[in-house]
């Protein structure tokens, strides 16, 4: 007796398209395009996709006053720039202060253990609102 491989009731395109051979477009293939011919509307090329990639950041997380510095640093460069620049820790009140005073060379940059002797300062710091409750 001859069994079928394929499940019986179900169509072999459902069993191809599960298995991605019948999705050129979810593997780019759609995006090929002829010689001379222009690029549709809103298409995504394989070119647009590597521009895209680079040129999009992730923003900087503010991170709790209670976490430890190393997680803190990592909030602030999501991108892994290696430093945290001055623009990246306007979400932290009072935390401008401290960045000038360890930032001796005035780059407007911290790097990791200059932004770890930074964050000890800061995290050691009474409440900037003067005891009223931070939410």
């Amino acid at each position: 007796m001859n069994r079928n491989r394929f499940t019986p009731g179900r169509p072999l395109w459902v069993l191809l398209s599960l298995a991605g051979l019948l999705a050129p477009a979810a593997s780019g293939w759609a995006d090929t395009q002829t010689p001379g011919a222009s690029p549709k509307s809103g298409a995504v090329t394989s070119e647009s996709h590597s521009q895209g990639a680079s040129t999009e950041m992730a923003k900087p997380v503010p991170p709790s006053k209670s976490e430890l510095a190393d997680s803190a640093f990592k909030k602030l460069d999501p991108n892994g720039k290696g430093y945290v620049a001055k623009e990246d820790t306007h979400g932290l009140e009072g935390f401008d202060r401290i960045f000038d005073k360890v930032d001796s060379k005035h780059t407007g940059k911290l790097d990791q253990a200059q932004f770890k002797k930074a964050w000890s300062q800061y995290a050691a710091e009474k409440n900037p609102t003067s005891g009223k409750a931070a939410w």
